[in-house]
């Protein structure tokens, strides 16, 4: 007996609500009315009120459309899911049609291939996700007039499903017995991508549905409603397409392998060589999924379009004008022994066990504090863990300060983050005392630094030890879980360049720092000289930036003494990073102390060393 496609249970319960940080949708095609189509008005119905209200808004204050920009670049983000480490709860077809997806976008949707990332089945690990997504790859790389695309095909819970009214993903190694250690929070989802992709125009497509039918094409692992889209679309410039409406499912073809709805959407997107608008190719993959199912099925399935946005119609096609250079980051594979899961034969068969999250730092107290820490804010762990809690106080005489961002540091020099924060209130009603952010991220045993970006405002005192008062929570994994990552080559590190010399220096550099990389490049160091005419300077951040515009960094830096032990004169960094061959230009964030001299010819005064990775 055919069963419902397979996704509801995660499907747009959750999944919807991934599409957080949303930002306003454009390009740039004008919606051609079609002949034939059951509705001309349509392709716009769901979507072209809330552009049209924005842009008779922007008329009459007079002002354009923030959104009728030219997209400069485009990234994707593709995650499909049919095998489970659970294999009780495997689908058919979400890998698949995750695939298709990512070759229609790296084809006729114009997308490069660096730039969409794709994750099926065991790559779509939970650690993979949320590293892609908030962490290693996108936040790295969507500038503010960029489009993002985000796709997602797995099975998702309704909030009604947990006791706290939570919305789940389930990733590959999700267990569903224990949706809150092991399952991607949309609520977090959403917060990731506010807070860290940096994009004005982000879309969210997901093809889920609520069935709960028991054969193989179903997603549904509960008999519960889909989430509508139009309650996940959080703030101006936001898209989501779901598959279906919150009483109906999503089914699987016939007569193809791939579910009716990604194989009609695409098919939509490429009309015109691929120049549809979203809106037009919504109505026409809306008008044939019905027609198709209602067919085969005798069921109705009636895809959504929820969006809020101002400004011209987005075309997915549409070629960026100033493209960038992907980042070839590795992919983080977090997978416990095989002895974890019974029955299972192989690691990658196991799954991603979380303990309750614990403290392993927290040295605030209740007595007066000083700026500026004097010792480095560190902590221990003895098993490999999530870190999903980071909090520094920055009371600041009574100041507060605007948020900054947090980072950890491995014993080894491995750097995680940096992650933006947000700030609440301290004592008294101090603005932006507190610094917190949700890191969600995988960490090796070891002794780890906080690194905070502003330390001149980092609260201490005696009984923090004279360390930054922090606090930092993290969830266990299993025992003998463990990170791989892709092996850098580490030695022989070599000085790549050094423009040092005795002569007498001078603050502010005339020209730029510029420096050439002839292969792939691991920047273990980086030294910029800050004399300051003896007086040295606070550190401050350093980075690199590439001749097409691809930006490293800023790194936080920590100090040594310079000559006649002038303070704070070396502003020195670990950044443990690969870049690309190319030029590049290094920068300060307080050029006005930055030192050069005539022997320079007026550049910064800098050293950098690294492992070439040829």
């Amino acid at each position: 007996m055919d069963a419902p496609l397979y996704k509801n249970w995660l499907g747009k319960s959750g999944l919807v609500a991934l599409l957080p940080g949303l930002c306003a949708l454009s390009l740039l095609l004008p919606v051609q009315a079609q002949s034939g189509a059951r509705s001309v008005k349509k392709p716009v119905a769901a979507a072209a009120k809330v552009v049209q209200s924005g842009a008779e808004a922007g008329a009459k204050s007079g002002q354009r459309s923030v959104v009728d920009r030219p997209i400069k670049d485009k990234w994707a983000v593709v995650v499909g899911i049919s095998e489970f480490a659970d294999k009780k709860i495997n689908l058919r077809y979400p890998a698949k049609d995750a695939t298709d997806f990512y070759n229609f976008l790296v084809g006729d949707g114009g997308f490069k291939k660096d730039h969409v990332r794709l994750l099926v089945n065991e790559k779509a690990t939970r650690s993979n996700i949320l590293s892609t997504i908030g962490d290693r790859w996108l936040p790295r790389l969507a500038h503010p007039d960029d489009l993002v695309v985000v796709y997602i095909s797995s099975h998702g819970s309704p909030a009604d499903l947990d006791v706290g009214g939570v919305n789940y993903v389930v990733a590959h190694d999700t267990d569903t017995e224990s949706l809150y250690a092991t399952g991607l929070p949309l609520q977090d989802l959403m917060r990731i991508i506010k807070a860290r992709v940096h994009c004005d125009r982000v879309v969210m497509i997901l093809d889920a549905c609520h069935s709960g039918a028991a054969s193989a094409e179903s997603k549904g692992l509960v008999r519960a409603a889909n989430v509508d889209a139009s309650a996940v679309v959080a703030g101006t410039g936001q898209l989501v397409i779901a598959s279906s409406q919150p009483s109906q499912v999503s089914w699987e073809s016939k007569n193809y392998q791939n579910s009716v709805f990604t194989r009609r959407l695409i098919d939509a997107l490429k009309q015109n060589g691929g120049r549809t608008p979203l809106g037009a190719a919504f109505q026409n993959m809306k008008d044939n999924v019905e027609n198709e199912v209602l067919r085969d099925r005798g069921q109705m399935q009636t895809p959504e379009l929820k969006s809020r946005w101002d400004g011209s119609e987005l075309c997915l096609s549409a070629p960026p004008c100033a493209p960038r250079a992907g980042l070839d980051e590795p992919i983080l594979d977090v997978s416990p022994p095989a002895a974890a899961v019974p029955g299972s034969g192989t690691a990658s068969g196991a799954k991603e066990h979380i303990s309750p999250p614990k403290a392993v730092l927290n040295n605030g107290n209740v007595y007066r504090v000083f700026n500026q820490p004097q010792r480095p804010t560190t902590f221990e762990i003895d098993a490999p863990a999530k870190v999903i809690y980071m909090m520094t106080y920055h009371w600041n005489d009574g100041r507060g300060k605007s948020p900054g961002t947090l980072a950890l540091r491995h014993s080894d020099g491995t750097t995680y983050g940096p992650w933006s924060v947000t700030g609440k209130p301290g004592q008294g009603g101090v603005p932006d005392a507190y610094w917190e952010c949700e890191p969600m991220v995988t960490l090796n045993p070891g002794r780890y630094t906080v690194i905070d970006s502003d330390p001149g405002s980092w609260a201490q005192n005696d009984q923090s030890g004279n360390c930054g008062i922090a606090k930092v929570k993290i969830a266990p994994l299993a025992a003998g879980a463990t990170i791989k990552l892709k092996a850098y080559k580490r030695e022989p590190v070599v000085s790549i360049f050094n423009n040092g010399n005795i002569a007498a220096v001078f603050n502010k550099p005339s020209r730029p720092t510029w420096l050439t990389v002839k292969s792939p490049l691991l920047v273990s160091r980086m030294m910029n000289y800050h004399w300051n005419d003896g007086r040295g300077q606070d550190p401050g951040e350093v980075g690199l930036v590439h001749q097409d515009g691809t930006v490293y960094g800023p790194w936080f830096t920590h100090t040594a003494p310079g000559q006649g032990g002038v303070p704070n004169a070396y502003w020195i960094c670990e950044p443990d990073t690969v870049i690309k061959p190319g030029i590049y230009m290094v920068t300060d964030s307080d050029t006005s102390t930055w030192s050069q001299n005539p022997e320079t010819r007026g550049a910064g005064i800098s050293e950098i060393s690294g492992v070439y990775q040829d």
